[in-house]
């Protein structure tokens, strides 16, 4: 991992393979920037439901019925969608290392998909090239650098690991005893 960048040490549900053969880097970065827009808008509306509104009844009432829509939405694409046990990671915006059961050949190229909010059931995908892999006590710590981002998915993941590590930093204060 970079030491000049930010990284979290967190639960996520992780799911690699080797790198497919014919794999669009365009359909990528779609689904990447879906993903962040998808988790921006989940953020956005956790946030709303617990602001007081002081807007009109006619858009109050059309806010509760998008609100109920993303919630059915969210609840679909889970029931579809085979749920994984989380697995501790380290992450930056270049970067992830993992213990996996299974190693993967050094410097192999994989497809990662990382489930960054547990409330929705959308994979951000990078292709990422192994830089190590270590064993550890009959598992595997797998080093690999993310290969397929452009400036601007990394941007969003950087902004996703730094309010993640916000939020991780509030809520150690909020459970230290007082002085």
């Amino acid at each position: 991992m970079q030491d000049d960048v930010l990284s979290i040490e967190t639960p996520l549900v992780l799911k690699w393979s080797t790198l497919p053969e014919a794999i669009s880097s365009s359909s990528l970065r779609q689904n990447n920037l879906l993903t962040f827009s998808l988790i921006e808008t989940f953020a956005e509306q956790q946030s709303a439901v617990h602001e007081v509104h002081s807007s009109s009844p006619e858009l109050q009432r059309l806010e509760n019925k998008l609100n109920l829509l993303i919630d059915m939405v969210c609840q679909l694409s889970g029931q579809s969608q085979q749920h994984s046990v989380p697995v501790s990671v380290r992450l930056s915006c270049k970067a992830i290392e993992w213990l996996s059961d299974s190693a993967p050949a050094e410097t192999a190229s994989l497809l990662l998909e990382l489930y960054l909010d547990g409330e929705m059931q959308h994979a951000l995908k990078i292709i990422a090239r192994v830089v190590s892999v270590t064993e550890r006590d009959g598992r595997y710590l797998v080093q690999a650098r993310f290969t397929s981002l452009d400036e601007v998915e990394e941007n969003h993941l950087e902004k996703w690991i730094f309010a993640h590590h916000r939020r991780m930093v509030a809520q150690t204060r909020g459970r230290s005893p007082a002085s």
